[in-house]
């Protein structure tokens, strides 16, 4: 099949061009693939040798000129997808969904745009209020057709409230899946969540790419050391980007509260720091500063290393886009002792690879959970052997290969969608 592959590629800053790398080494000994980005710079390194790589730009013009039997579009609730907006609705193909929820990301193309902003640097200004009102009338216009009789409150409501929880409750991925032949998802829960939303919407579920990386043991006692850790410390480590939505706050009081119990509790924290200033200062008010280490963003090439000098992981998400997370599928897969949130769409995850904490009570089931397992490393060897088990048999080449062969023929088969009356904004086939 000659497929066109729409995607945040490496080295980009997130997590979906880690998964199309390797969703591409699967798949290009069977298909001819051009890959299209909207970055400065590509990892061809990473990539399928000779793999054609486009400007996404050109994907209409080459698809015209030489079409293609699949356009695959990675959207997620991430800056990093703007341009997929522009382009996958004139090629309609199989939208892979990483996120139920887009509405962040869409909306921040409008509110964060430059005349937007002009206008909130000089609110008093008629020009710059006028100047601005086309991209707002835009996003209010989507709103409206994606939850007809309560965009204009949603708009409203959105402008005018502290806070961004609003977004997750209207998800607003309506437009790309209805421009769209086919969905791929990968969990139930979004695949459910869509076809009720969108009924007749042609949805298919594809686990994740995800497998064990080889580790030196002697480097991960040499990156503990380096850290400061001797080896009867117990280290509660949160991997990927640390977000609020990642409740590191609430990870940072519950260790706090563990190594009042228990001295041996450490905190390890791996990922990009959207506000390292923020992140510090939770950490001296809540006093675990000296029981922390913050590394930033590491290699992908170390990030095995470091999950495997945790002997316990925090993976909380509150709120959620409904995201199944490489990053705890990748601690999942070296066999750590992982404590989760309770969410619906985590269900497929078996009850004896996690432990799960109520949100309700997030802070109080992390803290006993770690005291628990901190004091019992038979059950963390148990935990992360039926965690590392559950991701060689669920997430296994072979399986992730075939289900995407089968979403990517079945696509192929689908007709286009029809036309709708989409807001004149947003690009028509």
């Amino acid at each position: 099949m000659r497929l066109a592959f729409v995607s945040p590629l490496p080295p980009a800053p997130t997590g979906i061009a880690d998964y199309a790398a390797d969703v591409l080494g699967l798949l290009s000994p069977g298909h001819e693939i051009d890959l299209f980005h909207a970055q400065e710079k590509v990892d061809a390194a990473r990539l399928p040798a000779g793999a054609a790589v486009h400007p996404a730009s050109e994907l209409v013009a080459r698809h015209r000129q030489h079409p293609y039997d699949l356009a695959v579009f990675q959207m997620g609730n991430g800056r990093a997808h703007d341009f997929l907006y522009e382009v996958l609705s004139r090629v309609p193909g199989l939208l892979v969904l990483h996120d139920l929820v887009l509405h962040h990301a869409r909306a921040a193309q409008f509110l964060e745009s430059e005349a937007v902003r002009s206008w909130r640097e000089e609110p008093s200004s008629v020009a710059a209020r006028e100047a601005a009102r086309a991209p707002l009338d835009a996003w209010r216009k989507e709103l409206e057709y994606a939850y007809p009789g309560r965009g204009e409150r949603l708009f409203e409501a959105h402008l005018g409230t502290v806070g961004d929880l609003l977004p997750y409750a209207y998800p607003l991925f309506h437009v790309p899946v209805e421009a769209s032949r086919a969905v791929a998802v990968h969990n139930a829960f979004t695949a459910e969540a869509v076809r009720s939303e969108l009924p007749g919407t042609e949805v298919m579920c594809v686990p994740m790419p995800a497998a064990a990386a080889p580790v030196d043991p002697t480097a991960v006692r040499a990156l503990r050391v380096r850290l400061g850790w001797d080896s009867d410390e117990v280290v509660v480590g949160v991997f990927g980007l640390l977000t609020r939505e990642k409740q590191v706050e609430t990870v940072a009081r519950a260790v706090a509260r563990a190594a009042a119990r228990d001295q041996r509790v450490r905190l390890l924290l791996v990922g990009p720091v959207p506000d390292p200033g923020r992140l510090e200062a939770d950490l001296d008010r809540i006093g675990v500063r000296r029981l922390t280490a913050v590394t930033g963003r590491v290699p992908l090439s170390d990030l095995a290393t470091h999950i495997e000098a945790a002997d316990v992981v925090a993976h909380l998400r509150y709120p959620t886009a409904r995201e199944t997370s490489a990053a705890l599928l990748r601690v999942l897969a070296q066999g750590r002792a992982t404590i989760v949130s309770d969410l619906e769409h985590q269900a497929d995850l078996p009850e004896d690879a996690v432990v799960r904490v109520d949100v309700t009570d997030d802070e109080g089931e992390l803290t006993r959970a770690i005291l628990r397992l901190a004091g019992d490393p038979g059950a963390r060897a148990r935990l992360g052997a039926a965690a590392s088990a559950h991701v060689r048999q669920s997430h296994a080449p072979a399986r992730v290969r075939d289900a995407w062969e089968d979403a990517l023929d079945r696509a192929r088969r689908r007709p286009d969608p029809p036309v709708r009356e989409w807001p004149a904004h947003w690009p028509r086939p």
